[in-house]
């Protein structure tokens, strides 16, 4: 992988021009804290707790959360019932011994027709309406992204992924997506551009709330040397440059297309030692 200084997104684009599961589950394990108001910056495991809709790699889902404390202690227990909706598969589990402050949920089984397995669940901490995770089978990862029942958009229909030249949506070799970072507004724009009649494509995330911006470029000859998984998760173990000084860099651990739906994109990245969600929506026609 060639990755190359950004350019800003105007010379680019100039040069582009040519709730709770059942009543009868919660009593079932006692009495459930409620979640504390969302929109807020929080760390709180509490926030968890609700009804989520969204995208399981690009199929409709539903995910439902009862947060229950495990006294004496201070941790917390989380029971978990997921539903995919196009398949109509339902699946459940639990995780224990969860910390009060955590925003991230590692290590979910969850079982029913088959077995699922999350290695993660990011709750988004600037804006607990939205959480995002990854699972994972035969060792590939698979995205997931949510927001609360309460303030979910309409699900957006797409066909399946088919190739990196989705990304930049040939002809207008330009799209845009709109969502968050950590629940902070956001914005990810990808260009393919040339530079001395090569072909290239960069990705650009803003994150509107702060007014800052990232970049990172790939030749497109490499790009398009990848296997389709990589692909549609170009970013993995990048490490995106601010595209004005200031800012320190962001690492991305991961920022995967749906690969059934890519009007969905969701990851995550690392800062501190810690994984921070994010998740978006295509607001560019699909070629």
């Amino acid at each position: 992988m060639a990755a190359h200084q950004p350019i800003s997104r105007r010379t680019a684009l100039k040069r582009a021009a040519g709730a709770a599961i059942a009543a009868g589950a919660a009593s079932a394990v006692g009495g459930v804290t409620p979640a504390a108001a969302s929109t807020l910056r929080l760390q709180d495991v509490r926030a968890f707790h609700g009804t989520w809709l969204g995208s399981y790699d690009g199929r409709h889902a539903k995910l439902e959360i009862v947060a229950q404390q495990q006294p004496p202690s201070s941790y917390y227990t989380l029971f978990l019932k997921f539903s995919e909706l196009e398949r109509n598969e339902t699946y459940s589990g639990y995780v224990q011994y969860v910390p009060l402050n955590a925003h991230e949920i590692r290590n979910i089984t969850l079982t029913g027709p088959s077995t699922l397995s999350w290695p993660n669940l990011l709750l988004h901490t600037w804006n607990t309406d939205y959480l995002s995770g990854t699972s994972s089978w035969n060792g590939v990862g698979f995205p997931m992204s949510f927001s609360r029942s309460t303030v979910a958009p309409p699900f957006a229909a797409g066909r399946p992924f088919r190739g990196y030249g989705d990304w930049y949506s040939p002809p207008h070799n330009h799209s845009e997506y709109a969502g968050n970072v950590d629940g902070r507004r956001a914005k990810l724009e990808v260009l393919k551009y040339w530079v001395s009649g090569k072909p290239q494509t960069q990705f650009t995330l803003t994150d509107l709330d702060r007014d800052t911006a990232y970049a990172a470029t790939f030749l497109d000859v490499d790009f398009g040397s990848w296997s389709m998984d990589r692909q549609r998760n170009p970013l993995a173990g990048v490490t995106m440059k601010p595209v004005r000084p200031g800012p320190e860099p962001k690492y991305i651990e991961s920022l995967y297309w749906h690969s059934w739906n890519p009007m969905y994109v969701s990851g995550a990245d690392i800062w501190q030692g810690g994984r921070y969600g994010m998740s978006f929506v295509r607001q560019t026609p699909l070629p």
